[in-house]
């Protein structure tokens, strides 16, 4: 039709085209157009009108794939580094023992945040489409790091191997992984934000015992490169089985795009994370070393924060399978203000049963936020802002772990106890505020789908 003369066709009444011709040919409607009256042009629909459909998988076998990749990616992530309190003993009491304790804890403390800070710089790399990339390097610098570890002797080879490398390259992984799996899942996005938490505690659990069993019978630096393996096997599979949907947006542009604050629900969003996440670990931080203060035996107290861990991992699951029905802000609020009455009780416990009790409050408590928390800031924008609004919110929390449990420990050796339980809950109870604030804002401006956030 495009190709016949114009004038052939003004002799022709005019024809008016269904959407249908506009998936063929769009210069024909150009030219048809022109050929109509004004009035009858303007009820033409335009290309612009179609509602984009929204092809989520939300399962099938390259979507469980990814979701089995990310947890794996997990387990050797976020699992390792849990596993610190291994290490910082065993460093206080040998190749370390002339540092101080809270000299030592800063390998763990740079190696935890730097999982959460630089993802503002990564995630942004996932939106331009270099996912593959990061995915390879930071599995090899990961890998490598961990097996230098055997080899190192003064603080600040252990510092520069376990603490900022580790931590950095982990870093690729947290933010970029959560944005990909919410290519991948939207109606099942709470179960695969559980699920990918859990990999992070089984990883919690398996790698602290593996280190503890190995270390007195093979010695330290062999225990260390069999979690290397571990770690490299868990990274192989990651790689082989995560990837990025074809249909996903890339955007080109600047490394520092901070264009998703403008949004004011997501900028309070992201306060509301950094508020709770200065709470966050100072219970499982100072539950055994308070224990032990008012006279529970050393060997018992330590098995308060496994106790917590298993607890929250158990409640990881099941609020992600949870918060599909009813929104994972509903879930979190509620489950973060039960934290703050743990954390306002918890100075006043003073028996081996009552300990036992906050411990599990605690870690049911804090499940549904570990899992969920990423959830709702990936519908606070636009599609093609997944990764960027993830590296900011990822950011923002890195910092409050890097100065959460100094805070709070500081609070504690000044004021006591009461005042570090009552200092932590009230950080949550603030960060709950304003998530209710935030759900607030996004029900009244779109009720139909928000009142399940």
């Amino acid at each position: 039709m495009a190709s016949r003369d114009y004038s052939e066709r003004q002799e022709r009444p005019p024809y008016v085209p269904t959407p249908d011709s506009l998936s063929y040919d769009e210069g024909a409607f150009k030219d048809i157009e022109k050929s109509l009256p004004i009035e009858k042009c303007t009820a033409i629909p335009t290309l612009q009108e179609s509602t984009p459909i929204d092809d989520t998988p939300d399962g099938g076998l390259h979507a469980w794939l990814v979701l089995f990749g990310a947890m794996c990616i997990a387990f050797t992530t976020s699992g390792y580094m849990s596993a610190w309190g291994v290490f910082q003993a065993y460093y206080e009491h040998s190749i370390l023992q002339d540092s101080s304790p809270s000299t030592i804890a800063w390998i763990g403390s740079i190696q935890q945040s730097f999982l959460y800070i630089p993802t503002l710089i990564f995630s942004r790399l996932l939106d331009m489409g270099y996912f593959r990339t990061m995915l390879t390097s930071a599995s090899v610098v990961f890998i490598v790091a961990t097996f230098l570890i055997a080899q190192c002797h003064v603080y600040w080879q252990f510092l520069l191997c376990q603490g900022l490398l580790t931590g950095v390259a982990a870093g690729v992984f947290s933010g970029p992984v959560i944005a990909i799996l919410s290519q991948w899942f939207r109606k099942r996005r709470g179960l695969a934000l559980g699920l990918y938490a859990a990999g992070a505690s089984l990883g919690g659990t398996v790698l602290p015992i593996t280190a503890k069993a190995l270390i007195p019978t093979i010695g330290f630096p062999w225990t260390i490169r069999v979690i290397a393996l571990i770690i490299m096997f868990g990274l192989a599979l990651g790689n082989l089985t995560i990837k990025q949907r074809r249909s996903s947006s890339l955007v080109k542009g600047s490394l520092f795009d901070f264009s998703p604050m403008r949004s004011h629900a997501f900028l309070v969003y992201c306060f509301a994370a950094f508020f709770v996440y200065l709470g966050y670990y100072s219970f499982t931080t100072y539950v055994a070393a308070l224990a032990i203060n008012i006279g529970v035996s050393t060997s018992f107290s330590f098995y308060l924060v496994s106790i917590c861990n298993a607890c929250s991992g158990v409640s990881r699951i099941t609020s992600g399978l949870t918060a599909d029905r009813t929104g994972a802000m509903n879930l979190m609020i509620p489950f973060i203000t039960l934290s703050v009455v743990v954390y306002c009780v918890w100075p006043f416990a003073r028996a081996e049963v009552s300990l036992v009790i906050i411990s599990v409050l605690y870690g049911v408590s804090i499940g549904p936020f570990a899992s969920l928390f990423s959830s709702p800031v990936l519908d606070l924008g636009e599609k093609d802002q997944l990764g960027r609004r993830i590296g900011i919110l990822m950011s923002m929390v890195g910092i409050a772990m890097l100065v959460g449990a100094p805070i709070t420990g500081a609070v504690d050796k000044s004021r006591g106890p009461i005042a570090m339980g009552l200092y932590a809950g009230s950080m949550m109870l603030f960060g709950a505020i304003l998530m209710m604030i935030v759900r607030h804002m996004k029900v009244k401006s779109k009720p139909s789908y928000w009142s399940k956030i």
